[in-house]
């Protein structure tokens, strides 16, 4: 037996492969490729002390928390209350002014009111005969029989200026806290 067949038989099959084939060639295209250059990137830059190590942001929020201490539930509650407060100033502030201006509006009504109820009476009254004379003397003219006087010196009835009022306190906190009157 030769050698060939001998190391076959012992290795359990054919010839070794680099016997039967020859060995590849390299090739521009089959050679190694090397990896694409890739962007040098500069470290980046840390805030922190040196030699510490850089913190995650939860890691730097966690720690704010912890400095605060028992301060972290009451800035919690007055930071929602604002918040509240914020979202809600527009919607009560359209409720103020309309409550404000019905408050006005009521009040002419009742005011208009009062003056029909002033003119019926006098139209009621000026339907009578004791009520018609009672106008005409207030014109000047007198029956027959009468003698007119003029008294001099008497103040005249001047309509009475409507007074303004002065608001209640909360009205005049209420109009300055939702800017009432300012549109």
């Amino acid at each position: 037996m030769s050698e060939k067949t001998m190391t076959a038989t012992m290795t359990g099959g054919a010839a070794s492969k680099s016997a039967r084939k020859p060995a590849r060639r390299a090739t521009p295209t089959s050679r190694a490729r090397k990896p694409a250059p890739r962007a040098v990137s500069k470290p980046k830059k840390s805030f922190h002390k040196a030699g510490a190590p850089a913190r995650s942001v939860r890691e730097r929020a966690l720690d704010a928390l912890d400095s605060l201490g028992n301060a972290a539930v009451p800035l919690a509650v007055v930071a929602v209350t604002l918040v509240v407060l914020v979202a809600l100033y527009g919607p009560a502030r359209g409720l103020y002014c309309a409550w404000r201006d019905q408050g006005i509006k009521q009040e002419t009504l009742d005011g208009l009111n009062e003056s029909i109820d002033e003119y019926q009476g006098d139209i009621d009254r000026l339907q009578t005969r004791e009520g018609i004379e009672d106008e005409a003397r207030k014109r000047g003219y007198v029956n027959e029989g009468e003698s007119g006087v003029k008294a001099v010196g008497l103040p005249e009835e001047d309509g009475a200026a409507p007074e303004s009022e002065e608001l209640p306190w909360y009205l005049s906190l209420g109009d300055f806290v939702f800017r009432y009157g300012e549109e």
